[in-house]
């Protein structure tokens, strides 16, 4: 039986680690850069193009989904190409698709929940976390003061949400559009994964 589980995430949560770690438990891949690696080649396009559109490095899309859209036209215009963005959005969740048809898997972000909504064997979660847990997170991650910090959570969380709630219509974050919304603080990480993966166990009789 092929499964997924899609992970979405508050930047800080810990989302990426506990879905590593979760990887690691059901020995299944984690698809986050290495989706777009896979969507740059189906496509012929190089990597660098999906990178600069990606949900987490459009910093031209801070706040607007419009800004969004023309920083991956610029992203895309050296190569002669009409392609907005849109399509770029496209060609990665018809990578997510064929990944999820071909092997059981873990996504990180990406609208996966939405995407792969119509797979059988879907588990969708979002982690979130204590904003004082994110801060510090993010502080000893990205060698940045408390002031920096915040300011890159709300950024992030801005763009994250801007990004999501435009390509589906499911809202980011929102306890209804996935099967298990988390609080990684309440826990901890190990634990969370731990509570994750006997979810996962019973929900599919693994």
């Amino acid at each position: 039986m092929k499964y997924v589980i899609s992970i979405g995430r508050q930047l800080g949560s810990g989302g990426k680690e506990i879905a590593e770690k979760l990887g690691r438990k059901l020995n299944i891949t984690v698809y986050d850069k290495k989706l777009l690696e896979m969507a740059a080649k189906e496509s012929g396009l190089d990597t660098t193009v999906f990178e600069k559109a990606d949900e987490k490095e459009s910093d031209s899309f801070f706040g607007s989904v419009m800004a969004f859209r023309n920083s991956i036209a610029d992203a895309i215009s050296g190569y002669g190409s009409c392609m907005q963005s849109d399509k770029l959005f496209e060609i990665q969740s018809e990578a997510m698709r064929k990944i999820a048809g071909e092997e059981s898997c873990i996504t990180i972000g990406r609208c996966a929940e939405y995407v792969l909504r119509e797979h059988p064997n879907l588990i969708s979660i979002f982690v979130t976390a204590d904003m004082p847990n994110r801060i510090r997170r993010i502080m000893k991650n990205n060698n940045l003061n408390e002031e920096k910090a915040k300011e890159f959570i709300a950024k992030a969380d801005k763009e994250r949400k801007a990004y999501h709630d435009y390509y589906a219509t499911t809202i980011w974050g929102d306890s209804k559009s996935y099967d298990l919304c988390i609080n990684s603080s309440r826990l901890g990480i190990d634990e969370t994964v731990e509570y994750i993966y006997g979810y996962v166990k019973r929900r599919l009789a693994l």
